[in-house]
């Protein structure tokens, strides 16, 4: 599936960004300012978190199970992790057009009770978005083309259309600045201890 083997190359893509600039001796600005609504229905602000370090990761409600796999992945980060209380886990939509606060809410029942999602107008999204680093593109649906198909993607229903996006994982501090950021292959183990060292 397009969808599925875009990924590996989003976070090659962003992580290649972030060594090109470490050698350029640039600083880039991971994170910022930013308006959205959670997904219990209040608007939230940078601010909102600023007792807490945060996982960020970006992706989409219709996502067959790259993001679902990775939020179960961040659930049990939580759960690994000695000062849980002090990390907030947030998932951030790349597609408001259909990740109303409804949707977003019913959608993380699924996952660890600490995540939050946010969602917010396009131009919101647009806006966290370029603060992160995050690349996203709309992709014609994957249908089922022939009956000979083994892809287990086929006749999978994304609404219509899936999204391509940046994979990465994000660790921001409590002033909501970047620290560092893992690959979603990392293991559950490295990424525990990662963060440990942080927190």
């Amino acid at each position: 599936m397009f969808l599925k083997k875009n990924f590996k190359f989003l976070f090659i893509f962003a992580f290649l960004l972030f060594i090109g600039c470490e050698e350029n001796n640039k600083k880039i600005e991971i994170g910022g300012s930013f308006e959205l609504t959670n997904h219990l229905g209040e608007e939230v602000t940078n601010e909102s978190f600023k007792n807490n370090y945060r996982l960020v990761f970006f992706g989409f409600t219709n996502c067959p199970d790259f993001c679902p796999n990775t939020l179960y992945k961040i659930g049990a980060i939580i759960e690994n992790v000695n000062k849980k209380n002090q990390l907030v886990p947030i998932f951030i939509t790349v597609d408001p057009e259909r990740d109303t606060v409804s949707k977003l809410k019913t959608y993380l029942t699924n996952f660890h009770p600490k995540i939050i999602g946010l969602t917010g107008t396009n131009d919101q999204i647009e806006n966290i978005k370029k603060k992160y680093k995050i690349f996203s593109k709309k992709v014609m649906d994957m249908k089922k083309e022939d009956d000979n198909s083994t892809n287990h993607h086929d006749g999978h229903d994304h609404g219509g259309y899936g999204v391509d996006h940046t994979t990465i994982i994000y660790l921001m501090d409590k002033k909501g600045n970047y620290i560092t950021h893992f690959s979603p292959d990392t293991s559950n183990l490295e990424m525990s201890k990662k963060i440990n060292q942080y927190l």
